[in-house]
């Protein structure tokens, strides 16, 4: 009864975290970008890469972030993410150009990389068990998040007309204050301890970046990267295009919002029972098909038979290749895993929004990008055919007696 109540006082205090941080700090934005692209005169591109920057922010410490986890504890650096999120998301709603909406960018995407790896450290420390469903209700924030924008956008611009999307942006920063107060007062770094030559740089490379079961994983996480920022980013822009009324498309989008925010434990849970392998398959397929439907229906069916589809599948795809870096090591090189692998998953972060945002410009129009990130799922896919059926763990050092408490 303990280790339950604590389980979802975790849960629900992490899923507060990572609606702020990656529901907030990094989803938000293409439902916010149509707006903010009018009311500053910016181009598809420049909106795009506007996205990359909060991966260029993301991809510059999130490796770090999990070494400094490993070394000085987690929760420090989560309360310190959540604060700079809160801050860049502040910003944003004064923002009056291109360059200064760069700065808030960067700032969304330091914040998150030094809340998300701990974060995840911090979960899988307390209740290994419960790995899959714990990563999963974490990646629920991107689908509560992009939920609430999708609700909340069409409401603030019949408020406040082509300001909106400020006084959003401002919402979202109050309200991630309050998530970094939440995650002060509940959450505790596990028991784990590091090896004491956890920093020794030739221990690093042999256990972890050099290891063939992470590069794997690495690898295909950076492919998902590259392509599930795409039709987040274009989606939106995409409907109204369309000629889908912006009321319309909001709920379009809230559909898979909602969807996705059971998508992550569910899938968790489901890969607890039948293995991670299997179920990456299977939301990689199913991601790669909602990304086509759109391009051969661009009409109301089309877009909400494909948000069904990505609904129920992307928040599962991250939280199983999260669970599947975790587990290709000794724990207490976790962190350090999961920082590493998701410096991929940045890089093609990196490279999505951008190169979709000049396809969209220079290429074949809006349906282009959706092709690459179908292209792209379709490629990880092949990949995690290679995947080992059951990752070789090794034994947990935290005494039993301490898994069942997180306080």
């Amino acid at each position: 009864m303990e280790q339950e109540r604590q389980i979802w006082k975790y849960a629900f205090t992490c899923v507060a975290v990572t609606i702020s941080t990656l529901g907030f700090g990094r989803m938000s934005y293409g439902i916010l970008m149509p707006f903010m692209k009018e009311d500053l005169s910016l181009t598809y591109e420049q909106a795009g890469i506007l996205g990359t920057a909060t991966s260029v922010g993301y991809l510059g410490l999130v490796l770090f972030a999990g070494i400094m986890a490993a070394k000085w504890g987690s929760k420090r650096l989560v309360v310190m993410g959540i604060l700079l999120v809160a801050a860049g998301l502040l910003y944003l709603s004064f923002v009056r150009d291109f360059f200064s909406c760069m700065a808030g960018m960067i700032s969304l995407g330091i914040g998150t990389a030094f809340t998300y790896t701990p974060l995840v450290n911090i979960v899988v420390g307390w209740f290994p068990k419960q790995r899959g469903m714990m990563i999963g209700f974490l990646v629920s924030g991107l689908g509560l998040g992009t939920l609430i924008s999708s609700a909340l956008i069409p409401l603030f611009t019949a408020w406040f007309s082509m300001n909106g999307w400020r006084y959003l942006w401002g919402l979202y920063g109050l309200l991630s204050l309050l998530s970094a107060l939440a995650a002060h007062m509940v959450l505790r770094d596990p028991p784990i301890s590091a090896p004491k030559n956890l920093q020794a740089e030739e221990s690093l490379f042999r256990e972890v970046y050099l290891h063939k079961r992470v590069l794997l994983v690495a690898f295909i996480y950076g492919l998902i990267g590259f392509a599930y920022l795409i039709p987040q980013s274009f989606l939106f822009s995409f409907m109204l295009e369309s000629h889908i009324n912006d009321y319309t498309a909001g709920q379009i989008m809230a559909v898979g919002g909602l969807l996705s925010i059971f998508s992550g434990p569910l899938w968790g849970a489901i890969s607890d029972r039948i293995g991670r392998k299997k179920s990456l398959l299977i939301t990689l397929l199913i991601g790669a098909v909602s990304m086509a439907v759109p391009i051969v229906l661009p009409v109301y069916g089309g877009f909400i038979i494909s948000q069904i589809l990505w609904g129920t599948t992307v928040v599962g795809m991250l939280s199983l290749i999260q669970a599947l870096s975790t587990e290709q090591i000794h724990p207490s090189y976790a962190p350090v895993a999961l920082g590493y692998v998701t410096v991929y998953f940045a890089f093609g972060q990196l490279l999505g929004p951008g190169l979709g945002g000049w396809m969209v410009d220079h290429v074949g129009g809006i349906p282009s990008s959706f092709m690459l990130c179908s292209g792209l799922l379709l490629l990880s896919f092949i990949l995690s055919v290679r995947l080992h059926k059951q990752a070789a763990l090794e034994t947990a050092v935290v005494p039993k007696e301490q898994r069942t408490t997180g306080g």
